[in-house]
């Protein structure tokens, strides 16, 4: 397959590239140039929808991971302009040049924990797709509205639209290692990320199986986690001692396994992470 992967020269890009591009013939689109890169290189931001017009022709699948990460170092309108019209743009750019399947990078932060204003905790655990979704942070509304385009291209134009919703995405590079290691130490004042995380591994292969499986819906979103919590400790303990407001818990809840489940991942996509918090701090 011919793969457009927008946003490719980034931390999680260049991952998603390389392993694609083991498979498939890859171009990227992006701001700046990937380091070191082989790959057909279309320079372009995703707020100029006739950069897009121009470029997204001739693709089976456009891999969409462009965007702001959080909404931590931005002005809200930025986050929201930049992720919500980028990915209009996107779309719009795939009907109208035929794109068939568009594959979205989403987030856990369309749940609304992360970066919560408000006090909030989990309906039930562990939290599944059909979990309401109440983000409160620029981040998480831009992430939700772009789901809900990627449902309103696929009843308009046919375009298959998958969605991925990884926590936060753990890389084995020195720097990140580092501050994961003090994540774990600091475990406590991470509650709002719910501990989940995804190894980078774990991910390129969920988007991997997003872009060959012929048997998806023509709409859907998945969550794509490790299967256990970044602290180590006991997911039961934890939710007693953080979120006691959550006391319906499913059966087969027990260990250290994540409050956020990828059961649907598993069974729809065959996706089958392999990883653990172990392989990237010890």
């Amino acid at each position: 397959m011919k793969i457009l992967i927008t946003g490719g020269s980034g931390l999680v890009g260049k991952y998603v590239v390389e392993h694609l591009a083991l498979s498939h013939t890859v171009e990227v689109l992006d701001l700046k140039n990937p380091r070191g890169s082989h790959h057909m290189f279309h320079r372009a931001n995703i707020l100029s929808l006739s950069s897009l017009v121009k470029i997204i022709k001739n693709y089976d699948v456009v891999v969409h991971l462009a965007g702001i990460p959080h909404p931590l170092n931005e002005p809200p309108e930025k986050v929201f302009q930049v992720n919500t019209v980028g990915t209009f743009n996107v779309l719009e750019a795939c009907a109208l040049n035929g794109v068939s399947k568009v594959i979205l990078m989403s987030s856990e932060s369309t749940l609304g924990f992360a970066f919560s204003i408000t006090r909030m905790w989990p309906e039930y655990a562990p939290i599944d797709e059909n979990h309401t979704l109440r983000p409160q942070d620029p981040y998480g509304l831009s992430k939700v509205s772009s789901e809900l385009l990627c449902a309103a291209y696929t009843r308009t134009y046919g375009m298959q639209t998958i969605c991925l919703r990884p926590p936060w995405v753990w890389v084995p590079e020195k720097k990140e290692v580092e501050t994961y290691k003090q994540l774990v130490k600091d475990y406590k004042k991470w509650h709002k990320n719910l501990w989940a995380y995804v190894h980078i591994h774990d991910l390129v292969q969920a988007v991997r199986l997003a872009v060959e499986s012929t048997e998806l819906p023509p709409n859907d979103s998945y969550f794509v986690c490790a299967d256990d919590n970044w602290t180590g400790k006991d997911s039961l303990a934890l939710l007693k001692e953080f979120y006691p407001e959550t006391t319906k818990i499913h059966d087969g809840f027990k260990g250290t396994s994540s409050l956020i489940t990828s059961a649907k991942a598993k069974e729809t996509l065959k996706y089958s992470p392999k990883h653990t918090v172990k392989d990237i701090i010890s």
